[in-house]
This record gives structure tokens, sequence and C-alpha cells, in this order.
């Protein structure tokens, strides 16, 4: 029966790649305020055209989260689908081939900002559930979407949607956001996600910028802010507040034992990246550990004083610095906030402006759940390779609302590749993951059927 959905999906496929290609031109950028109504309600005239329910909610002053809904006439389950509709800036923009809100496809793919986080993820999940629909009339089990449009800005307003609306996205499992192919073809699919902390810093200076022939005498906020963050680091990346690693959780043996499964080429990735080491000199199996259960202290950026063209000599006014920490599971925001404080204390450090300007905790599913044997099976046969499973990403995400609060295990997979330049110029999809992923979602959803 799947075989005639799967049939289905290859006669439509260029409508679906058209659809893709609409939502992607949306320049919807949270941290800019631009493109999220326009956004939303392209959403929401998708899904209600494939036959879902659809409501757009709103709490506070935040951007619109999309709920969808499918219930068929007898069930026993239901799944849930996190993903976001806002995108990330598209600069640098001249290192484009392509604008980067026209898309474009060339060599198999399609470039587009968001195409990979997160459009094509939403629509290959939409367009798993219309094609079951038109095909078979119903699905299996019921289906949830929840689609947030500020995601790519720290899901500010999420925890409120959850505390209004928590009971309404209720289900026996979920997909989170993203999922992608590595460079052998092999489908990766994540158990968790790590916590993270997103800081700003602060140092105030003399009034306005001074000639710096008066160097001598005039305290530069520059060197105070370099003096700050190089008490917070070591050289081989270990955190030095007092206290920081007290509640970090020891990784499990089945994690270390799934780590041992991952195929890991770090020749490959100093390479690609043209640097000659890994922070602390690790290498193998303790470099792939570090990166996914090592918490992190890491600048995001740096801005002080003069950087335009040429030279211009002066004391700057003030200096500031983003920084994220990476939280494995154990560590909390709160907790790390409490003790930044007490560190800027004890080394005198209480003068500079200190801002959390997002976070949350890690949140990570069992081996043992049944969403995860699903996901692994139908990957299994969709892609026709032996999955990847992931203990837990080193990126970070809001999944502690739905796996730690609402207590719905989740897992991720989705159309993304090993290239496909996420947050990056020239982001990118091919157009075989689109196709796999809407089969795979597909095989999932009959799957989770039969349990």
């Amino acid at each position: 029966m799947l075989n005639t959905v799967f049939n289905y999906i290859d006669e439509n496929f260029e409508r679906f790649i058209s659809d893709l290609k609409d939502i992607c031109r949306i320049p919807s950028i949270a941290a800019q305020n631009i493109g999220i109504m326009e956004a939303a309600d392209k959403l929401k005239v998708m899904f209600e055209n494939a036959g879902l329910n659809v409501r757009v909610l709103k709490v506070d002053k935040g951007n619109p989260l999309l709920y969808a809904e499918y219930k068929p006439r007898s069930y026993k389950k239901t799944l849930l689908f996190y993903n976001h509709y806002d995108v990330q800036p598209p600069d640098p923009l001249d290192l484009w081939v392509t604008p980067p809100f026209e898309p474009s496809i060339r060599d198999g793919k399609i470039f587009a900002r968001g195409v990979a986080d997160n459009k094509g993820n939403i629509i290959a999940r939409l367009k798993a559930v219309e094609s079951m629909l038109n095909v078979l009339g119903d699905l299996p089990i019921a289906v949830k979407f929840v689609i947030e449009g500020e995601e790519e800005i720290g899901s500010p307003s999420l925890p409120s949607y959850v505390k209004s609306y928590g009971s309404m996205f209720s289900a026996d499992a979920g997909i989170w956001e993203f999922g992608y192919r590595d460079v052998s073809g092999r489908p990766v699919i994540t158990l968790g996600v790590r916590g993270i902390a997103y800081f700003e810093f602060r140092v105030k200076g003399p009034r306005v910028d001074v000639h710096s022939g008066e160097a001598a005498i005039i305290p530069n906020p520059a060197w105070r802010l370099i003096y700050f963050l190089n008490s917070l680091r070591s050289d081989d990346g270990r955190i030095l507040i007092d206290g920081f690693y007290d509640d970090l959780k020891p990784v499990e043996k089945e994690d270390e034992d799934l780590l041992k499964s991952i195929p890991f080429n770090d020749e490959e990735i100093l390479k690609r990246l043209d640097i000659r080491g890994f922070v602390g000199g690790v290498r193998g199996f303790e470099a792939l550990k570090a990166m996914l259960f090592n918490p992190t202290c890491n600048i995001d950026g740096l801005y002080s004083g003069y950087i335009g063209q040429g030279a211009k000599t002066i004391i700057p006014s003030y200096a500031m610095a983003k920084v994220d920490f990476r939280l494995p599971p154990g560590l909390t925001c709160q907790s790390l906030l409490e003790k930044l404080r007490r560190h800027m204390d004890k080394y005198g450090f209480n003068d500079i402006e200190v801002s959390l300007l997002s976070g949350y905790e890690a949140a990570k599913t069992d081996l043992k759940a049944g969403i995860v044997e699903v996901s692994i099976s139908s990957a299994r046969e969709i892609y026709g390779l032996e999955p990847i499973v992931y203990p837990i990403s080193s990126g970070s995400g809001p999944m502690y609302l739905f796996v730690n609060e609402l207590k719905i295990p989740m897992v991720s997979v989705g159309v993304g590749y090993h290239e496909s330049n996420n947050h990056s110029p020239n982001e990118n999809i091919r157009l075989e993951d689109f196709k796999l992923g809407i089969k795979h979602i597909v095989k999932i959803i009959d799957m989770m059927g039969r349990m």
C-alpha cells in the first residue's frame, strides 16, 4: 500500500519543489522582524489545503506559532512535529552565488536561505501527510505540527506557548526539526540536544573615544574585556568558573557505545576547516566525545573601537563580547548565571555588564524509546543504508520544553546533508534527499500506526 503513496510522491514531486520555493522566497528573519506574518500566513494556507486543521496562536509580543493537526477516525498514537519558519539573516550577501531569497536549482540541489534550516523539513513533513491523505484517505495515527517563528533568536516565547497550550501539544512521540545524511550518504538520527546560555558582556570606558596618546593613564575597556574573557577558559578548553562542573552528568555507557559506532574522520575535518588541531589536542574517539559531551565557552563576536580600513588611534569608549556556553545534561542556565556572577565578584569584574540573551537546558531521549526504533528501522528501509545514531547533538534547541516538560520522547531526522551550509551562504539541500525525507516520514507514520 505504501508503494502507491511513494508513487504519488514521485509523480507530484515537481509540485512539492514549487511549494518549497514559494515558502523560501519569504525572508522570514526573526532577528530583523521581517517576513514573519507573511510566512505564517503562507504556511497556514498550505496546511489547510493539505487537509489539516490549523490555528495561528499568539502570546504576549511573540511571533505567531502555527499549530496544525489531523485526527483520523480511529487512532491510538499521536506524533508531533516541531519546526520553525524563521531563518537566519543571509549575510554576507556577496558570498551567495544566487540571491538568498530567490530559490535556485543547480547540480541537483536547491539553494535558498532557510531551505535546510528549517523550511525544507517543514514542507517534507507536510507533503508526507498530504500524500498519505490523498492516496489512502486517512492516517493510521494523529499528527500535530508545532511551528514557531523565533528559533533563530533563542525561542523566547516558546515557553509561554508551551505553558498556555501544552495540553494541546501532547503526543506519544515527536520528530525534532533537523536531520541530515553524512558524507557516505548514511542518514543521521539524533536523540537530543545540548543546552545553551548566550551572554552579552559590555565594558564601559571613557564617555567618548579618546586619543590613544593618553593610553598611559586612560583605562581601555577593550583590554578590560580581554582580561575578563581570559579568566573564563583555559587554553585547553576547560572552563575556569568555580563549581562549573559540579552538576555535570557523566557520559552513560550506552552513549559511549553509540559513539564508538559513529564514523568520525578527524583528518577530514582538520583538512576541510584548514586548522592544525583540535582544542586540547584531542583526536579520534576522544574528539567526538568532547564535541558532544564537553561543555564549552565560546566567543561568538567581539567589538570595540575602530575596525575600519586604515588606521585610527583611539581609546574606545566601550567594548562588547557575545559568548555562548554549550551545556550538556545536568547543567542549567540559571546555575551558570549564579556561578558566573560569583566569578565576576571574586576576580573584581563586577563592573562589567552581563546580560543573558537566551538559553535553555539540554534534552535527551532514551535509546530504548519506541520512536527511536521506528526511526532507525524506517530509515534503514528508505535509504537502504544503516543509519548513524547520535546520542546528542553538538548544537542546541528548545527540545527540553517537549522532552523534559511535556514528556514527549523526540528524535531528529531530516532532509539536510553534510554540506547544506546551515547559517552560511549558499544554504542548500539535495533534491534526492528532499524526496527521500518525505518518504521517510511516510514510513515513520506507517510504522508508528502498527505499534
